[in-house]
């Protein structure tokens, strides 16, 4: 007993372990019910090419890419709408010169202030009208009407139509030429006669 009582007793030495890696280290303090970090995707350095470019990878970066576009499912072309035609562009101005007219009549006898033609008529149309209408305000004792218009069509913007008027009294007659201007139609000559 004195062998055993002389040998000492010695405790288990502890052998360093590596440190556990950083996701395992951040899962261990997120708690229970903590989501799992998501994975990283390290992309080793790439190296630039040492060489000049040439001419033709110049060239190749200074023309535009071409590339077919096709469908994966069906191989085809993707199908790509025609064009509108020119014509469906803007509305059938034969109304608008009847109205225009009509208006201009209806400003020259005092019944209507010119203002409201501004947006129908270009700017030497408007000046010419404004110098000839008296101050709105005037009743008219018949309200003028148009008896008919006729269109003539001189290009795909332009129109030039005659119209017929009674103004209360009597029957004028007027041309006006039409010019598509951003869409809409504008009156830019208007003759009353």
């Amino acid at each position: 007993m004195t062998a055993l009582a002389a040998a000492t007793v010695v405790p288990p030495t502890r052998t360093a372990r590596p440190a556990p890696p950083a996701a395992v280290r951040r899962l261990r303090t997120a708690g229970p019910g903590a989501a799992p970090p998501l994975p990283r995707l390290l992309l080793p350095p790439v190296t630039e090419p040492a060489g000049r470019a040439t001419a033709r990878d110049a060239a190749a970066l200074q023309a535009p890419m071409l590339r077919r576009v096709t469908s994966p499912v069906t191989e085809t072309y993707w199908p790509v709408p025609a064009p509108a035609p020119a014509d469906d562009v803007a509305p059938d101005p034969t109304r608008l010169c009847g109205s225009v007219v009509l208006a201009a009549v209806e400003a020259l006898a005092g019944g209507r202030p010119v203002l409201q033609l501004a947006r129908w008529v270009g700017p030497a149309v408007y000046e010419s009208l404004a110098r000839h209408c008296p101050p709105p305000g005037g009743s008219l004792a018949r309200r003028p009407t148009v008896r008919s218009t006729v269109l003539s069509r001189v290009g795909p913007t332009v129109a030039e139509a005659s119209v017929v008027v009674h103004d209360g009294t009597r029957v004028r007659a007027a041309a006006v030429r039409m010019e598509l201007h951003r869409g809409t139609w504008c009156a830019t000559v208007l003759q009353i006669g």
